[in-house]
């Protein structure tokens, strides 16, 4: 926290800042939020850039030669600068001269806020041209860079939010689809699908969605009914993708039947459902809960193989596993 003083008569006012890289200032933008530089001495941070002025080539080159990496943005314009990054995706998912973590962290907060906000209001903006084009970018970098998938592995949360969770499954999804043969121009829907498929969870009382302990039933009926609120949000939205539908629909179906909502079996699966079913289960034991820890992926898998071998399409979940074979989800608190 650091202290602005106003102007005149008013009264101190606190402010706090927002740390940014500048690796995610593009040249020839308007930033609509203000840049400041770090003080290293407890003063106020210096404003360095107006909002209202374009970021130019001069200004970026001038920060690398001080060997600036980073400057700051108020609090208050954390949303602004989270519009900025989601709306340049596609030049910083292009940049090679920015290393693949930081273009992964970049990315996977840009999905996770996106998905937060459709989670908070879901007739807010344009979701479905949002999730379009951030789905689009990602894609994109996962089959550009055999070591993109790693490295977003590397900053998918530990711990569960459905937002965090709703990107993680994304990443799982595409990942085994590329694995199992499916082309790039393919998997946009399916992307668009995988991110999208808890969207149903924001008409749920927030009370019952965390609950921490067991569910009654009544509770657990009204958990069951998010697939069904999700599939009437989208086709609300004008969805027209039936694989989009499909996915949020049927993610809790079961290849030995007994899911929910429509209790489908078999071929009556779609293949896009099966790969979001294995995603869907591996990222939630592997995400630490306020109820339960998390497992590390051997044991998680090992726990699918033992325990849902009858839910679960074999031959995707074996390729599921080699794929996750030499790739451990980190073991320390991830990104909320």
């Amino acid at each position: 926290m650091t202290q602005e003083k106003g102007h005149g008569d008013r009264k101190l006012e606190t402010l706090s800042y927002l740390p940014i890289p500048v690796a995610s200032l593009r040249a020839d933008t308007v930033t609509n939020f203000d840049l400041y530089l770090p003080s290293h001495d407890g003063r106020t941070p210096v404003l360095y850039r107006d909002g209202v002025f374009p970021i130019t080539t001069a200004l970026l080159d001038r920060l690398r030669v001080g060997k600036v990496e980073t400057l700051l943005v108020k609090s208050t314009d954390e949303e602004n600068y989270r519009h900025y990054l989601e709306s340049n995706l596609g030049s910083l998912v292009a940049d090679e001269n920015m290393p693949l973590e930081e273009r992964s962290a970049l990315l996977y907060d840009s999905a996770r806020n996106l998905v937060r906000d459709v989670l908070r209001d879901p007739r807010a903006g344009n979701v479905l041209r949002r999730s379009e084009e951030v789905v689009s970018h990602m894609v994109r970098f996962l089959f550009a860079d055999k070591q993109a998938f790693y490295h977003l592995i590397q900053v998918t949360s530990y711990d569960y939010y459905t937002y965090t969770h709703s990107v993680n499954v994304f990443v799982f999804n595409i990942a085994l689809a590329a694995r199992l043969g499916v082309r790039e121009e393919d998997l946009h829907d399916f992307g668009q699908g995988a991110l999208l498929h808890d969207i149903g969870k924001s008409k749920i009382d927030p009370n019952v969605l965390n609950n921490p302990g067991k569910l009654s039933p009544d509770q657990w009926r009204i958990i069951k009914m998010h697939p069904i609120f999700g599939d009437q949000l989208l086709l609300e939205q004008g969805c027209k993708s039936e694989i989009v539908i499909d996915i949020v629909r049927h993610h809790h179906e079961k290849l030995c039947g007994g899911g929910y909502p429509d209790n489908l079996s078999g071929d009556d699966i779609s293949a896009w459902v099966r790969i979001s079913t294995i995603s869907d289960i591996f990222d939630a034991l592997t995400t630490r809960r306020p109820y339960k820890a998390a497992l590390d992926s051997y044991h998680s898998l090992r726990l699918m193989q033992e325990e849902m071998s009858e839910e679960l399409d074999p031959d995707f979940f074996l390729a599921f596993v080699e794929m996750m074979g030499n790739i451990e989800r980190p073991r320390h608190p991830g990104r909320k």
